[in-house]
């Protein structure tokens, strides 16, 4: 499979997700993020969220918490749950922040990290 994301995805440990679709909510695993996206596991089939926009609270070990609002891409079940890939459609620059610590960095070709 190609890889057509924009953003790098970064693997993710301790990070847990709520989730609302207006109807009901629940608790997920976070497997990666980037920027403008979000993968997330363990969710329960009967929550209806691939294509509309749904609310998350994000959340991992250090206490940091983030409001965001993303749209489900694409879905895959797995037993009685399923994993939904997400585009984060709102978050607080704080998201971007925390991010941007956890993304690799890059050498320019005089050693400097851009």
């Amino acid at each position: 499979m190609d890889n057509k994301r924009k953003y790098f995805r970064m693997d993710v440990q301790g990070m847990e997700a709520d989730i609302s679709d207006d109807i009901g909510f629940c608790s997920a695993h976070v497997k990666d993020v980037s920027r403008f996206g979000i993968c997330l596991s363990e969710l329960p089939r009967k929550l209806y969220i691939k294509g509309n926009k749904f609310l998350m609270v994000v959340s991992d070990q250090q206490g940091h918490r983030f409001k965001v609002y993303a749209q489900g891409r694409w879905e895959e079940e797995n037993g009685f749950d399923m994993v939904l890939g997400a585009e984060i459609k709102d978050a607080p620059w704080g998201w971007t922040e925390f991010v941007s610590k956890i993304e690799p960095t890059k050498k320019d070709v005089w050693g400097f990290v851009r």
